[in-house]
C-alpha cells in the first residue's frame, strides 16, 4: 500500500464564505482562488490522486441587476475555469427555493457519500477535507474509523467545528498563501 495517495475535497461555498469574511479586513486573502494549487501545497511530495470541487451554480436571479449580472458572469467564468484545470472534478450542487430564500442542497451529501466511497475503493491514503463545516463528521468516522484513512483538515481560524478537528489526523489553519488567484 502506497500511504501517500492524496485525495482532497474542498467544499467551496464553504470555503467562499469563510474567504469572502476575511477580505473584508485582509486583502489578502482571495475568494476566486486556484484550487489545483491549493491542492499541490496541501499535498506536499505525495502522490495527489484526486481533487474534488464541490459548487453551487450562480441563481439566475443574479441577472435581475446590473451588479448582479456581473458577479453572475463571473461566478460561471470562475467555474468553467475551473473544469479546464487537469485533475479537478467539478461537483455541482443544486439550489432550492425562492428569493432571498434559496438554500444549497445535495452538496454535502455529494462530498460525504464521495469520500465514503472512494475510502471503501480504497482509492486514497489520505483525505485532505477543505472546510469547516461540522456536517462533515459523518464523513470522516467511517473514512477513519471503519476504512482505516488518514484526515487532514484545513479550517478557518475561529470558524473551526471542534468535532472536525478532534477527528483530524493533521488540522492545518488556511493562510492567504494557499489561495493563490486563478488567473481567467
Amino acid at each position: 500500500m502506497n500511504p501517500t495517495r492524496i485525495a482532497v475535497f474542498i467544499d467551496n461555498s464553504n470555503v467562499y464564505k469563510y474567504l469572502n469574511e476575511l477580505r473584508k479586513t485582509d486583502k489578502k486573502w482571495t475568494c476566486l482562488y486556484d484550487p489545483l494549487k491549493l491542492a499541490k501545497k496541501l499535498s506536499g511530495d505525495r502522490t495527489l490522486v484526486a481533487i474534488y470541487f464541490y459548487c453551487t451554480p450562480p441563481p439566475s436571479q443574479m441577472l435581475k441587476t446590473p451588479e448582479g449580472k456581473e458577479k453572475y458572469s463571473t461566478q460561471t467564468r470562475y467555474y468553467a475555469e475551473i473544469q479546464k484545470l487537469p485533475g479537478v472534478e467539478v461537483r455541482f450542487g443544486n439550489l432550492q427555493g425562492a428569493g432571498e430564500e434559496l438554500k444549497e442542497k445535495n452538496l454535502d451529501t455529494q462530498l460525504t457519500a464521495n469520500m465514503i466511497s472512494f475510502a471503501a475503493q480504497n482509492m486514497f491514503d489520505t483525505a485532505i477535507l477543505v472546510s469547516n463545516d461540522r456536517d462533515y463528521v459523518s464523513a470522516l468516522e467511517p473514512t477513519k474509523n471503519i476504512f482505516g484513512k488518514k484526515i487532514e483538515l484545513l479550517y478557518f481560524r475561529g470558524y473551526i467545528s471542534n468535532s472536525l478537528r478532534r477527528l483530524a489526523d493533521v488540522p492545518r489553519r488556511a493562510r492567504p498563501s494557499f489561495f493563490e488567484r486563478l488567473v481567467f
